[in-house]
């Protein structure tokens, strides 16, 4: 059997533990594994701490299928009955960091076949900050559903459309429940606090030298102003923010977002960005993303955004950040692709 290395055989996007170099180990959503091979068919062996994680498989740049994972080390059947030549594999993590982490052991080809050198990564890179909506939580739930895992989806966010509409890679920091400067009951915690550690405060510091993105999106404020608030401390601790962020990697562009589920914090984004525009940095711009429709739109779980408000936010902010940066959008396809009705 041909030995699979994640070193040699695999590519990584996101906030991996690497301390077992050859068990890569994420928690935060949009974290993703790609590989490349020859053959028809391949399987995957990971360790989940829990039975509550769900990966979206996307083969050949098309997503194909989700599995969810369960507790412990186990072996996946990813894909069978594949054309003869070779493939893309993409696993990408649907669920939040709240939800558990997984350990990628192994990939092999159980009908034979090689591994290739990984896809390449894309030519922009970008980081992603915020809460519950930056998770995709809720974003395929019936509007009265609490928790349900299975239903919440990283990968069709407003995040995950965006940076591919942009062909960007793209790591993801979010927390539901959080804030810059408050959580969602008024605790004095916020996402800031985290940005340190691999997968998050107390666990092993990152390696900021391991991805270097051109461009900054933030979306926090829902939480920080559900219940009450000092604008001024909110307002003090996202240009803290901002300004940490700046001091670890090379004069990125940020877009500060606001919405939508509220808009109550509008007002002191505004502010924020104006701080940084004010100082001589141009480069830091509010994108309103407005509110959810729902008589067009409808809910996701929880009053959250669901998918067509998340296709609708990925579309405004992949323009808006190309009409800013210059940044290429990618262009629809003017060929079907092959399908059997």
């Amino acid at each position: 059997m041909l030995e699979f290395s994640f070193i040699k055989y695999a590519r990584l996007m996101g906030r991996f533990d690497l301390t077992e170099k050859e068990k890569p180990k994420c928690g935060w959503v949009n974290s993703a594994v790609f590989v490349a091979f020859r053959g028809t068919a391949i399987s995957m062996t990971a360790e989940d701490s829990n039975d509550q994680d769900y990966v979206e498989i996307v083969v050949d740049g098309v997503a194909r299928n989700w599995i969810n994972l369960k507790k412990g080390v186990h072996e996946y059947i990813i894909e069978q009955g594949l054309p003869e030549g070779e493939h893309t594999l993409e696993i990408h993590k649907r669920t939040g960091i709240l939800t558990g982490s997984i350990a990628f052991h192994h990939f092999s080809l159980p009908d034979g076949g090689s591994f290739l050198a990984p896809p390449a990564a894309k030519p922009v890179h970008l980081e992603y900050f915020g809460d519950s909506i930056t998770d995709g939580a809720g974003i395929g739930h019936p509007h009265v559903l609490a928790e349900a895992p299975h239903l919440d989806d990283g990968y069709m966010s407003y995040v995950g459309i965006s940076a591919r509409m942009l062909n960007a890679e793209y790591h993801t920091m979010a927390i539901c429940g959080i804030g810059v400067w408050q959580d969602a009951v008024g605790n004095k915690q916020g996402l800031p606090e985290h940005f340190s550690g691999t997968l998050g405060k107390g666990t092993a510091p990152w390696d900021f030298s391991r991805y270097m993105p051109d461009g900054i999106v933030i979306n926090l404020g829902q939480n920080d102003y559900s219940t009450p608030i000092d604008d001024e401390a909110y307002i003090a601790a996202y240009i803290e923010f901002i300004q940490v962020i700046l001091e670890k990697y090379n004069d990125p562009y940020v877009f500060c977002c606001v919405g939508t589920m509220n808009n109550n914090y509008l007002a002191s984004v505004n502010k924020v960005v104006s701080y940084f525009n004010q100082s001589g940095n141009g480069k830091v711009f509010v994108v309103d993303l407005g509110l959810i429709h729902p008589e067009v739109e409808g809910w996701g779980g929880r009053y959250h955004p669901g998918y067509q408000t998340h296709y609708r936010m990925g579309l405004e902010l992949a323009s808006f950040i190309s009409a800013k940066t210059g940044w290429e959008l990618l262009k629809r396809p003017l060929i079907a692709t092959e399908c059997v009705f």
